[in-house]
């Protein structure tokens, strides 16, 4: 059976809290004033992302946490679009990946699903866009393996989507879910609270706005592992010329924080998924190649 959701106007939840901060802490999710760089970014072009779009991406998480950071790593650029194809993998060393929009209730990195840290920075590392501050040049392996494993130390992959076209998204606008779970306990161990969790979008999204949720966080008590999908709105005549664009990206952070015993989530004795990550990983790409009538249906 058909079930409905209300989706709720995020811009008005955001309203009541202190600021852009504070609505990522309690929400998972927050809309920030993130004015594009006076540089022309192309966003097709991977050098042009890291040297134009990276520095005001980092200004962003500056901005939204207080916490010292010891690492920060940028992965899976993506350009999507409703007219856009899966790109061939030998397109991807230079340009960015190309994607139809992900119409299906998804989440990007399920980090329970691999057996290792290891496995998950190996994954970030094939996709990285470096980044000049946080980040060496080394592999990320490298860099924050005995952090995480030795060091406990907090970790978190967010994403951060923005519009790219001229004018703000009317078709096919992002929605995420905003989980909320009963007692002390997350995904994949408990079913999220229907009652007090709900769906959000963020009207007329424009350029000079980036969306930020989290899709992971290893401390239990933070609202993460969003749930999120492109929605279908009522066309009007003129939205026709107006398909949206946009562009995502992901960020791991490693902050010089220790988790607890009683709020870690990447515990040796964390719930594994049943799917294992090849299984899961490609679920986004079969979704976009049915949309378009491509392989994979």
């Amino acid at each position: 059976n058909d079930c409905i959701e209300t989706i709720y106007d995020g811009r008005r939840l955001q309203e009541s809290c202190h600021n852009e901060r504070e609505m990522l802490k309690e929400n998972g999710l927050a809309i920030v004033a993130s004015p594009m760089p006076k540089t022309h970014i192309i966003w097709s072009e991977r050098d042009s992302v890291q040297q134009c779009y990276l520095p005001e991406l980092e200004r962003t998480i500056n901005k939204l946490f207080p916490e010292k950071i010891i690492h920060l790593s940028f992965w899976n650029p993506m350009m999507r679009g409703e007219s856009l194809e899966i790109s061939r993998q030998r397109d991807q060393l230079l340009h960015t990946p190309t994607a139809n929009i992900a119409s299906l209730v998804h989440i990007d990195t399920d980090v329970g699903a691999y057996d290792s840290i290891e496995e998950i920075l190996a994954i970030i590392d094939n996709n990285r866009v470096q980044n000049d501050s946080l980040a060496s040049s080394s592999s990320v392996i490298e860099d924050v393996t005995d952090d995480i494993v030795s060091g406990r130390k907090r970790f978190a992959i967010l994403n951060f989507w923005r519009n790219t076209g001229e004018t703000p998204v009317t078709q096919a606008p992002l929605s995420i879910y905003s989980s909320r779970y009963d007692g002390d306990v997350a995904f994949p161990d408990a079913a999220p609270n229907v009652e007090d969790s709900k769906w959000y979008m963020f009207p007329n999204a424009t350029r000079d706005e980036v969306i930020v949720f989290y899709q992971y966080d290893r401390e239990r008590d933070q609202p993460s592992d969003l749930w999120h999908c492109a929605i279908e709105v009522e066309e009007k005549e003129s939205d026709s010329v107006h398909r949206r664009k946009s562009f995502d990206i992901r960020a791991l952070i490693v902050f010089d924080d220790e988790v607890s015993d009683n709020n870690d989530r990447f515990s040796p004795e964390r719930t594994r998924p049943v799917l294992s990550f090849e299984e899961s990983c490609c679920f986004c790409d079969k979704q976009a190649a049915k949309r378009t009538g491509g392989e994979g249906k």
